[in-house]
């Protein structure tokens, strides 16, 4: 209280959100290759949350950014992470590097909603969800 009377406030939410903010935990992993099936090392992977046409939704876009990451010498990413639950989880990727790692490669966009949380404790928690982000094929531009 002391801290808002000087006009500092505090909008985290680690690790759980209390006090009319729904939260969640969320473990994100996946794989971005090539049209060969090779592993494509530092592309970009934007991470954002999908909210189309739900009711209750309180922002003014459909897109909630959550995360920036990107792919290691594996071609892999992943992130931890909790905050406000994901209704669906959005996977941009985008070539950051021009010709190095393999070359230029177009942007792709991934939406997923096969991922359930587990372990919820009533509204305040959402609980836990491992997602599994199929491999992402991306192809080289023309």
């Amino acid at each position: 209280m002391l801290l808002a009377l000087v006009g500092i406030g505090s909008t985290g939410c680690w690790p759980i959100c209390m006090y009319g903010t729904p939260s969640a935990e969320w473990a994100v992993k996946g794989k971005v290759i090539d049209e060969s099936g090779k592993p494509v090392p530092g592309l970009q992977v934007a991470l954002g949350n999908r909210m189309d046409n739900e009711p209750g939704v309180i922002y003014d876009e459909n897109y909630w950014p959550l995360d920036t990451l990107k792919t290691d010498p594996d071609g892999v990413y992943q992130v931890v992470s909790s905050g406000f639950p994901l209704s669906k989880l959005q996977v941009d990727v985008t070539d950051i590097d021009g010709e190095a790692n393999g070359g230029e490669f177009n942007d792709v966009t991934l939406v997923i909603s096969d991922f359930t949380f587990e372990d919820g404790k009533g509204a305040w928690y959402a609980g836990r969800a491992d997602i599994n982000v199929p491999d992402i094929v991306v192809k080289k531009k023309n």
